[in-house]
């Protein structure tokens, strides 16, 4: 039979190693059987050009397996650092950081160990095409084996087609070919595009979603500014005002006594773009769509009359349209503050703190002005200036880390130093700004990161598919002025302790400025007296598996709710 010659068993082993072999991995590090399945049977497609042109085996099989190893090495390197398969909703986050970004990245897990797995990955196909020599089969045999494996592929969403519609024929085609690349990186950069188009048009085009209806705002005496600062990848466990062993708070520990400071709140996924999805929506882990059809934060605001702002020092090239501008676009105004090429660059967050406090000079009677601060993402060496190079040493850390890990917490706490004369310097302007006004901030990091924090502490940055509480504990703390009209809301000290998941932010947000309109769940918001904690549940709520509650924190059942996994 043709699949029992030597030449065709060495072709399709050639494919299914760069299509399967991950895949492989994944599964027996625990992962699903059906992704190796699927990566398995789409392997034999790449015979059928091979059938077909016998006499050209080592042309196709070149020119194929140069092109599949080139789209397997990112989820080969995936798994190699995480353990895991390249999923589409990780892929969302790839392709929305710029090449610059994900070089960033790479540089910082990219080692000798994974060098040398690289190296060996590289070399088997190669060995493998060396002993090919041309295929010599029958013309009938090879028609008749090329049917056989288009029909193994196609039979399935071709049914499909007959018995429903090519919808869900493509829905079939699309779930068992993203198994495999090169499609896992195809179909992933399809649905990214087709995601940020949908965005684009939901988030950018207000008229096609509906205002929130009866929207009011109790009265205030004097013009009102009020601030959120939104943080990077900085979680509390390394803040000595959350009690952490170094002192990497002492700005913002000197105006303790002025700040509302919540121990226990948490970030509902630990990436940025999925996180303010969440956040700065109606959205939230059970109902991850809604930020598509529902106002966001920034247009609630500008229905209640105030005028907006969007300050970021989170790289930007050119004002491109991601998923994070597409939210700072919908601001009245926008500064984009670092179009650095390289993101292993200097683009210190001190560059918010001018036209901040421009802004607040605005003659405007309400006004709201978000800051998006680049904080501690990696790499973290390049996120304080030397001024701010005050941890040297292993003191004060675990004996048993490494010298190079000990650097990297070393790092990662001055890039906290940092950050703490930042939002310090924020609300100096903010409380010192001439204008009479009554004034609010508030400040949270989008997510946390584990920096050896988790036994067996040896890993570093944010896993979604293996969460660590640190990589969800989050800062929230609140300052406002002496003449804030509603301050009573925040002087409740039982408030502190609540366990709260920050993808309710917007109906703490409307409590804390007294808007109220259709929708409005005070039950959701931390200061409310109705407020009952959150089930912090972590997972990728569009993925196969439920979400779960997070290690570490109080499992409410009567919040938690099962999400069906997704299916053919």
């Amino acid at each position: 039979m043709t699949f029992f010659n030597r030449n065709v068993l060495l072709s399709l082993l050639l494919f299914w190693y760069l299509t399967s072999i991950t895949q492989a991995l994944v599964f027996l590090n625990g992962g699903e059987f059906s992704s190796f399945r699927d990566a398995t049977i789409i392997a034999f497609l790449w015979l059928i050009p091979v059938l077909l042109l016998p006499q050209h085996t080592k042309k196709i099989t070149a020119v194929l397996g140069i092109l599949l190893w080139l789209f397997a090495l990112p989820g080969f390197g995936y798994y190699l650092i995480y353990g895991q398969e390249l999923t589409q909703s990780l892929m969302y986050i790839a392709f929305e950081s710029n090449p610059l970004e994900t070089s960033e990245y790479l540089q910082n897990y990219l080692g000798i160990g994974v060098a040398i797995s690289f190296i060996v990955f590289t070399l088997i196909p190669v060995f493998i095409w060396l002993k090919l020599k041309p295929i010599q089969i029958p013309k009938n045999s090879a028609y008749l084996s090329s049917l056989m494996i288009f029909s193994l592929i196609f039979l399935t969403p071709a049914l499909k087609a007959v018995r429903h519609d090519m919808s869900k024929a493509y829905s079939s085609m699309h779930h068992h070919f993203s198994a495999a690349p090169p499609w896992q990186l195809v179909m992933g950069y399809q649905d990214y595009q087709r995601e940020l188009a949908s965005i684009e048009s939901n988030l950018l085009s207000l008229d096609k979603i509906p205002p929130l209806n009866n929207l009011t705002e109790a009265p205030k005496s004097l013009p009102t500014t009020v601030v959120i600062v939104i943080g990077e990848s900085t979680t509390r466990m390394h803040m000595s005002l959350y009690g952490y062993q170094r002192n990497t708070n002492p700005k913002l520990s000197s105006i303790k006594h002025e700040l509302i400071t919540f121990n226990n709140v948490f970030s509902s996924r630990p990436s940025t773009i999925e996180s303010l999805e969440q956040v700065l929506t109606f959205a939230d882990q059970e109902h991850p769509n809604d930020y598509k059809n529902t106002p966001s934060l920034i247009s609630m605001m500008k229905q209640a009359g105030y005028k907006t702002y969007w300050i970021t020092n989170q790289q930007t090239i050119t004002k491109r349209n991601t998923m994070l501008t597409t939210f700072a676009k919908q601001a009245d105004e926008q500064i984009f503050l670092n179009n650095a090429r390289n993101q292993n660059s200097y683009s210190f967050d001190e560059k918010v703190i001018a036209p901040f406090t421009e802004k607040l000079t605005d003659t405007a009677q309400k006004k709201l002005i978000i800051v998006h601060l680049l904080g501690t993402h990696m790499k973290y060496q390049y996120r304080y200036p030397d001024a701010y190079n005050h941890f040297k040493t292993s003191r004060g850390l675990k004996a048993t880390l490494s010298d190079d890990k000990a650097q990297q917490i070393n790092e990662y706490d001055n890039a906290i130093r940092y950050n703490d004369h930042v939002v310090y310097e924020l609300i100096s302007r903010l409380k010192n700004s001439p204008q009479k006004q009554q004034s609010l901030l508030v400040y949270f990091s989008d997510h946390g990161e584990d920096v050896y924090d988790s036994k067996p502490f040896s890993f570093q940055g944010r896993n979604e598919g293996k969460p660590t509480y640190p990589m969800y504990a989050i800062p929230f703390m609140v300052w406002h002025s002496k003449n804030w009209e509603y301050a009573d809301k925040l002087n409740d000290p039982t408030i502190k302790n609540r366990q709260y998941d920050n993808a309710d932010f917007i109906y703490t947000w409307s409590d804390m400025l007294s808007l109220s309109y259709d929708g409005y769940r005070d039950d959701e918001s931390i200061l409310s007296k109705d407020f009952s904690d959150d089930a912090i549940l972590v997972g990728d709520p569009y993925g196969r598996s439920d979400l779960k509650n997070l290690a570490g924190t109080t499992t409410i059942n009567n919040h938690a709710s099962v999400v069906q996994p997704i299916v053919d």
